[in-house]
């Protein structure tokens, strides 16, 4: 199969390759099943990325209220300096922002890992979705097992600009464990209409084509003659050996 190419509008920075290498995260997935020459990529929109990253503020903003309110305590202590204490007092002050720190860098760069690294590829046989970095979330499905695809759009998305292209599959046709039911997800994309047209053009012409069920079918019907033709191969030597028998015995 074909490599696929980054997103040349998200590029990776030292640490960052660093860490996929430390996680054994590989920058692209390999394409699914498919003519190397139908591939195509969709990455999810820059106003999901703002999202994410809004959600992310609004979260950390939450945590850092968390550890002022545990600060004060400790700043107290540092104000009265009596003895040892002002120095603990001052020491467990700065682990305590060090963790801050380190749990603001680390989510945020989850977040920006997330979004740079979310692949949505679709081919002329099958389309396959990749997320998540600690732990990757990887659907496939092939046109034989498609049932709908809708687009769908709440509030604040309509406001973005974005939406989610949902592709609904028949049993077998994803991964239980990481995916709710038999539903892949190109979350926050900004052509929603084109991805699922293209879908849709592509399932139309899997299914008039035939693609995948000729071989099966062709394969039972010469089967089937074959068996046919040797069962009355075996039903006229029957009626021969009876004629001779009958002619002997007159």
């Amino acid at each position: 199969m074909t490599g696929l190419s980054t997103d040349l509008d998200f590029q990776l920075s030292g640490l960052e390759r660093w860490l996929l290498g430390l996680l054994s995260v590989p920058e692209a997935p390999e394409p699914p099943d498919g003519s190397p020459d139908s591939i195509q990529v969709f990455r999810a929109g820059r106003k999901y990325y703002l999202w994410s990253v809004l959600m992310w503020a609004a979260a950390i903003t939450a945590v850092g209220f968390v550890f002022l309110s545990a600060s004060i305590p400790l700043l107290a202590a540092i104000g009265r300096g009596s003895g040892w204490v002002e120095p603990l007092a001052g020491a467990a002050l700065v682990a305590l922002w060090s963790v801050f720190a380190g749990v603001a860098g680390v989510t945020f760069l989850s977040r920006r890992l997330n979004y740079g690294l979310r692949w949505y590829i679709v081919t002329d046989r099958s389309l396959r979705i990749r997320s998540g970095i600690f732990q990757i979330n990887e659907l496939t499905m092939t046109y034989s097992n498609i049932q709908e695809i809708r687009v769908t759009s709440g509030p604040l998305q309509q406001a973005l600009g974005i939406a989610d292209v949902e592709v609904q599959a028949a049993g077998g046709g994803g991964d239980r464990q990481h995916q709710s039911g038999h539903t892949g997800r190109f979350s926050g994309v900004s052509n929603a209409n084109e991805i699922r047209d293209l879908i849709v053009d592509r399932l139309r012409h899997y299914r008039d084509s035939g693609l995948g069920e000729a071989a099966p079918s062709q394969a039972h019907g010469e089967g089937g003659e074959l068996a046919a033709a040797r069962e009355a191969l075996e039903q006229a030597r029957a009626l021969r050996a009876a004629v001779t028998r009958s002619l002997q015995g007159s």
